[in-house]
Formats: C-alpha cells, structure tokens, sequence
C-alpha cells in the first residue's frame, strides 16, 4: 500500500480518529472516575540487637538468624491473637479480625533489619490506624513472648492523601492513546482490502495493463 494513498484515507477518515480518541479517552476517564479509592499507609520496624548497640559488626550467622526473626515475625502478625488484639485496638471502626487480615501486609527490605507493616483499604483513616495499631500490638506480643526488647517503631503511619490506584490523567491519555490505535488499525484494514480502482495509476500498478485513455466525468442534466 502506498503510503500516499494511506495518508489521504487518514485526512478522508479523520471523524472516525477523533471518535475513537474521545472515546477511548471518556471511557478511561469514567472508569477512574468510578473505581473505589484505596489508600496505603506504611509503619516501619527497626530491628536491632546487643551486638549493634555496642557498635559491633555482625557476622554471616547473626545475619541469618535475624532474617530467620523476621520470617518468624510473619506468622506473629498473621496470627489469630494478633488479629484479634489489633481488631480490639481499633473497635471504634468495627474491623472483623478477617477485615484486618485482608487489610495488612508486611515486606522486609532485603539485607536490611527493617521491615514494613502497610494496610490498605478505601478510608486513608481507618488504613493508618490499622498499620499503626498492628506495629504497637506486634512489639506487645513479641515481648510477652520472648521478653524482647529489639524491635522498635522507626517511623509511625501517616494517614495517606492519595489513593495508590489513582492514574488520573495517565489513565485517560492511555485511553486515548488506545483509541487512536484502534482508528489507525480499523483504516489502515479498510484501505488493505479496499480494491475500488480510484486512478489510472490503480490499473497500471495493480493489473500491469496499458491505459489507452480515459473517460472524462461529465454531469448530464
């Protein structure tokens, strides 16, 4: 296909690209319009030991075994007691102990003796008091169960302003975008198979036939 050709179909077509840019575009915009916020709030654990406060290097086996705390200090927090703790400390919001459950997530940063409790959910709020509360009742628990003193709160939850699932204007211009493809896609096809002769050139180029001449147009009233 001549790309002459293409372009004068684009410039022929040019309602259906700009149809399906607003199109694509409003629809992308709707749906970021109607899609339920969720916010994030992170509270950060410092990990320490004997060893760090008298201002000694660990070594390989010191490190392995606070990794190995870590992965224990999951299933603390996953746990059904701790669940119920953190849904006591928050009652004013009316969190089941599953609500709580689904809410929560704990990363570790690796080679690192810091790890993450975040909670997600549609109230920036509620998320905060969740993160910040599961921090407090984790260090609680630990200590009632190892008299351990080694895990502190670095930084506490601040309660989130903006959603982690916003795109906004990302959203729509990817809407956009997408539209315009699919325009350029749907003429590009129509022109592929189109086999409408428009010109001589048509008939030199696609039958490989002499043109002897050429009927002009003419209007008969």
């Amino acid at each position: 296909m001549e790309i002459r050709r293409l372009f004068y179909s684009l410039i022929r077509k040019w309602w259906l690209i700009v149809l399906l840019a607003v199109l694509g575009g409003g629809i992308s915009y709707l749906s970021e319009h109607y899609t339920e916020p969720v916010y994030q709030a992170e509270t950060k654990l410092y990990i320490s030991n004997r060893a760090e406060a008298n201002g000694k290097a660990l070594n390989s086996s010191e490190i392995a075994l606070r990794q190995e705390l870590v992965r224990q200090y999951y299933d603390i927090i996953y746990s059904r007691s701790m669940t119920s703790a953190v849904s006591q400390a928050v009652k004013e919001y009316n969190l089941s102990e599953n609500e709580i459950l689904s809410m929560v997530n704990i990363a570790s940063k690796e080679d690192t003796n810091i790890f993450t409790i975040s909670a997600r959910g549609p109230d920036p709020t509620i998320v905060a008091a969740v993160a910040n509360a599961t921090g407090r009742e984790f260090i609680t628990q630990l200590n009632q169960l190892s008299n351990s003193d080694n895990v502190g709160i670095l930084d506490a939850a601040l309660v989130p302003s903006n959603p982690v699932n916003s795109m906004g204007r990302q959203k729509v211009l990817l809407g956009i975008l997408l539209g315009l493809t699919v325009a350029l896609g749907i003429i590009y096809s129509i022109e592929y198979y189109d086999t409408t002769v428009r010109s001589a050139e048509d008939i030199v180029k696609g039958l490989n036939l002499r043109v002897i001449g050429i009927i002009p147009e003419h209007d008969i009233r």
